[in-house]
């Protein structure tokens, strides 16, 4: 035990009682502006756990001869919280929450070595169990974050782009107006190469896909049951199945061409479905591209009129802004550190921006030099 009577081997209780009880006012609050009631059921739920399991640690240092203190509700991080499912929907919460279960778990397991006490493996259960949840949660909602994310990623890409040309044209450029209008070309022909970008892949994915499908079925279809049956079993003992329970559920399968093909295009192909329509990839594209460009050039013909530098630091301000909600993004995606993601985000594009920026004034004292 140190001398505040925090730590005893390598376990900090008070640190453990103030983390359960900070998710459980977050859990408490989301629970409260949910409209889903299985949804506000579950979080409710898992409030209650985070709150027994906070006064289970508050038990254990109390036993230690520490004192928990007083504890405040951590309104900066509700607040962060209830902003983000207000925003972007309880997927992209599910999706950071749980980053923060796995990293509870952890912690747990670790503290078992030094806390001999059959409440504790409880407790770790009940973490896996709220785990269990956010995935399946996750899960079902995986569509909807996909689609915000890949709007915020659109949006990010046009407002870094064109705050970039506008930046370049800053020092050249006298009026602010006609630095707005050249931002708007640069971002009507990025939003018609990004959409084109965007319909070409998708739709070249999805026409190479479907050959490879159409190839594998009809390969099945013109096989000797016996080549199916082989296939079957390879598929079923690579993922575990006993050989000669594997050889009973190959024969009988090989009957069923169409349930073999699908278990083979799976297996071989790793093709999943997709409901993605190159058309709509190619509009969402377009249109969170043109949102982000405009989000920047819209300073210039506004705040410009005063100073096109006014304008210049609003859009900076905004491109800040914009790049960190899409490093937040990142960082829910990937399970990486959401600070990490926000800073790799922002300097990339103030590194960007600065660069356009020292060319734009090169080109103008090279014309100055010249004329």
């Amino acid at each position: 035990m140190n001398q505040h009577g925090e730590v005893l081997g390598n376990v900090n209780y008070i640190e453990f009682y103030r983390d359960e009880l900070t998710d459980y006012y977050v859990y408490s609050a989301l629970a409260r502006v949910e409209r889903n009631q299985d949804r506000k059921r579950a979080l409710e739920e898992i409030a209650s756990t985070e709150l027994r399991h906070a006064k289970y640690w508050e038990l254990k240092a109390k036993e230690a001869g520490q004192s928990v203190g007083e504890f405040k509700a951590p309104l900066l991080k509700i607040m962060f919280y209830l902003v983000l499912r207000i925003l972007f929907g309880l997927a992209v919460v599910i999706r950071l929450r749980e980053r923060e279960e796995d990293e509870a778990i952890i912690r747990y397991v670790n503290a078992r070595d030094f806390v001999k006490d059959s409440t504790l493996d409880e407790i770790i259960r009940d973490e896996v169990v709220h785990e269990d949840y956010f995935i399946e949660e996750a899960t079902k909602m995986s569509e909807r974050f996909s689609n915000i994310r890949d709007f915020i990623y659109g949006m990010s890409d046009g407002l870094v782009e064109v705050m970039a040309a506008l930046a370049g044209l800053v020092p050249v450029v006298t009026n602010p107006l006609l630095i707005a209008m050249a931002g708007l070309i640069v971002g009507v022909a990025g939003t018609i190469s990004m959409s084109i970008g965007a319909y070409m892949s998708v739709k070249a994915q999805s026409e190479l896909m479907n050959y490879r499908v159409s190839k594998v079925r009809t390969a099945l279809r013109i096989l000797p049951i016996s080549t199916v049956s082989d296939k079957v079993l390879g598929i079923l003992k690579s993922s575990g199945v006993p050989e000669e329970k594997a050889r009973s559920i190959a024969k009988e399968l090989s009957e069923y061409k169409d349930a073999v093909s699908d278990m083979v295009i799976t297996r071989e192909l790793g093709y999943v479905e997709s409901t993605e329509d190159a058309t709509k990839s190619a509009i969402s594209t377009g249109v969170s591209y043109m949102i982000g460009a405009a989000l920047v050039i819209l300073p210039f013909p506004t705040i410009g009129l005063i100073s096109k530098y006014a304008a210049l630091l609003a859009s900076i301000i905004l491109m800040i802004i914009a790049t960190s909600i899409a490093g937040l993004f990142t960082a829910v995606s990937s399970n990486a550190k959401i600070r990490n993601a926000i800073t790799r985000n922002v300097g990339l594009s103030l590194l960007a921006l600065m660069i356009t920026y020292l060319v734009g004034s090169l080109a103008h004292a090279l014309g100055a030099t010249v004329t």
